[in-house]
């Protein structure tokens, strides 16, 4: 039911719509809103010229063959990849980004050999802590004004699984 896809131009439509959304866009760091299709082209872009290089690995989200949502993997070092994840609102509370999270841990963790794999998430955001909680990763704590969107500076937190 839910696929990894590597992201590619027939996503862009599908990028716009999802993510054309506040409620969506409020949490993720590089997402403006309101969101453009010219802004899905230049995100396409950017990922596949990032993963020419083995430095990110970007997939679509399916489930039931629908483009639902998006999860990628940023190499920090050899053995370390930051995780980044989103979903459109109408799929939230569905389990489809547990599912995904798991599949992207059994490429970190298998296929490119990492040993650890973090992810920051915006202090106020409990729907993704609980997320990760369930998936495995361990709360490491609290960076104050870690990042910037806007005008405003975002307190995050830092969740990680290690093996």
């Amino acid at each position: 039911m839910t696929e990894l896809v590597k992201l590619n131009e027939n996503h862009r439509d599908s990028l716009f719509l999802l993510l054309n959304n506040r409620n969506v866009s409020d949490w993720l760091l590089e997402v403006p809103y309101p969101y453009s299709l010219l802004d899905a082209y230049w995100w396409i872009n950017k990922c596949k010229e990032l993963e020419g290089k083995n430095k990110e690995y970007h997939y679509a989200i399916h489930y039931k063959n629908e483009h639902v949502g998006g999860i990628g993997l940023k190499i920090l070092k050899e053995h370390h990849g930051e995780l980044g994840y989103w979903l459109g609102e109408v799929h939230w509370g569905k389990g489809i980004m547990k599912t995904a999270i798991s599949e992207m841990l059994t490429m970190a963790f298998g296929d490119l050999g990492l040993s650890r794999v973090s992810a920051e998430v915006f202090e106020d955001n409990i729907r993704s802590e609980k997320l990760l909680l369930k998936c495995g990763f361990e709360y490491e704590g609290n960076l104050k004004k870690l990042q910037k969107k806007g005008d405003r500076f975002i307190n995050c937190k830092i969740f990680a699984i290690v093996i």
